[in-house]
């Protein structure tokens, strides 16, 4: 043994000696410097202060078991589960991942305990060593339960069945481990109408585009927020959606006013031009002028450059200045080519 494990050895025992003392101060003090020594050896002795009147040291005695029980102390983990204290049982459930396969005999009492909370705890353990339990969790009257056994599998015939859970914390878990794992089912759709819709909307775009369901995609133009107007905008940014006569009626009559502009704004098609122009001279004046706002800086159609003039005599005096400034950017650009 090397002179600095010697030293260490005699602190170590010199502290432990020094919790025996009759002065709380100075066992407070032997607890602070056994931390600091930071030795497993002290578990043991640790483990006897969860007996002590004063919560002072129990509580020490709790953060030293969370620090140093590791593979080699299942007893411990056995001892804890056991207690009547539900915060020990507790803290048996957070730690008998630490003992691998050892703890699930452990797990399986605890999974079945009086108090919700290392009920819960003990699942989230037993999860994380047997993936297998998931089946036997996702039919628990805890909906927390449930959620955690989603949270560990990958199986899509299980994460469609919880789609349809009672509880909409289960159902968010299911359609999140769906994105996780790319699984874009068209039972998703259901979702559409519910307050998953984004997250439904962000997993399902790209297959509602390659099959052209347009009718559900003009469904999702209606009155989408402006979070799901992004998703809509960035996926059709890509697609030549001019062709979708329904979807083109559905970003025209859409609740949302900033949908079609945003749409049309960086789209160079004759039919855009079209679009642009309509939307122009009859649309709403927030649209127009988020239209307005987006033509800055690119070449704009000979319709649309006739329109401004009149649209500077707007009686909205948003459209009329955004409709001067446009004219004004169009002849700087005209300029630099």
């Amino acid at each position: 043994m090397g002179p600095n494990l010697l030293h260490l050895g005699l602190m170590l025992r010199h502290e432990l000696e020094r919790l025996k003392h009759k002065d709380v101060r100075q066992r407070r003090m032997a607890v602070r410097r056994l931390f600091e020594i930071d030795d497993p050896a002290a578990l043991a002795t640790f483990i006897e202060l969860l007996d002590a009147d004063d919560e002072w040291f129990v509580e020490k005695a709790i953060d030293a078991i969370r620090n140093w029980v590791d593979g080699s102390n299942r007893k411990v983990i056995v001892s804890l589960s056991v207690r009547n204290e539900v915060r020990l049982r507790l803290l048996a459930a957070e730690l008998s991942p630490r003992i691998g396969s050892e703890a699930l005999s452990i797990l399986s009492t605890l999974c079945s305990d009086s108090d919700s909370s290392v009920c819960r705890e003990a699942w989230r353990s037993r999860l994380k060593i047997d993936s297998g339990t998931i089946p036997v969790a996702i039919e628990s009257d805890d909906h927390t339960i449930r959620k955690l056994a989603i949270s560990h599998s990958g199986d899509p015939e299980i994460l469609e069945k919880m789609l349809s859970d009672s509880h909409p914390r289960v159902r968010e878990a299911a359609l999140d481990q769906m994105i996780l794992i790319k699984h874009s089912p068209e039972v998703l759709d259901q979702l559409f109408d519910s307050p998953l819709r984004l997250k439904a909307a962000i997993l399902r775009f790209p297959s509602l585009i390659e099959s052209q369901q347009t009718s559900t995609i003009s469904d999702l133009c209606t009155d989408p927020e402006p979070a799901l107007r992004k998703v809509i905008a960035n996926h059709l940014d890509e697609v030549d959606w001019f062709g979708w006569p329904d979807v083109c009626l559905a970003a025209k009559e859409s609740k949302d006013t900033y949908l079609l502009p945003r749409l049309l704004r960086s789209r160079r098609e004759p039919q855009a031009d079209e679009m642009q122009f309509e939307l122009l001279k009859n649309g709403p004046d927030i649209s127009r002028t988020r239209m307005l706002e987006y033509l800055h800086g690119r070449p704009i159609s000979d319709s649309i450059s006739d329109l401004l003039p009149l649209l500077v005599e707007d009686s909205n005096p948003l459209i009329a200045q955004a409709a001067s400034s446009l004219i004004s950017d169009s002849k700087a650009l005209e300029g630099e080519l």
